[in-house]
């Protein structure tokens, strides 16, 4: 009798663990980004889980295995900037939450992590005419754009004060 290959924790943990908890993450996310314009009462507390779950998620998703087959043709470029973009984003996250918390250091965390995430991403435009690169660079694309146009967002509103 031949058993099934079981996944193992990490496989599991990024293939179905993250992507669901990365999506509630990004639910409470907005919904405390809505009640904070609105000035709200919670949404400090909504924020900080959700930003920081949603920090973590996507820490842990630049150490997740990349899946690609023998005969893909990626390029290690595209490897190197999953990580890098999947690392910028929290650096980001925390820097906007420390921005709603009114702790010292959110200039320089938005700052860096945007300077990091949208060169990753300008960088990964002209990596994208690969379609070996394209799957792997999709997924994060897709999931660090709004986090960089927070990012930007926070930094055009500090520049104004």
């Amino acid at each position: 009798m031949n058993t099934p290959n079981k996944a193992n924790f990490g496989e599991l943990l990024a293939k179905t663990i993250l992507p669901k908890v990365q999506l509630i993450a990004m639910l409470v996310t907005a919904i405390g980004l809505v009640f904070h314009f609105l000035n709200l009462s919670g949404s400090t507390d909504m924020l900080m889980v959700g930003f920081s779950t949603l920090a973590a998620t996507f820490f842990l998703s630049a150490f997740a295995l990349v899946s690609t087959t023998s005969t893909s043709k990626h390029s290690s470029i595209a490897l190197l900037l999953y990580k890098v973009m999947y690392l910028s984003a929290p650096v980001i996250l925390i820097g906007t939450l420390f921005n709603f918390l009114k702790l010292e250091g959110y200039q320089q965390m938005l700052l860096v992590g945007c300077v990091s995430l949208g060169g990753a991403i300008i960088f990964s435009a002209t990596q994208i005419g690969n379609p070996d690169n394209l799957v792997i660079l999709k997924k994060p694309l897709l999931t660090t754009l709004p986090v960089l146009l927070l990012g930007i967002y926070f930094l055009y509103k500090l520049s104004t004060l």
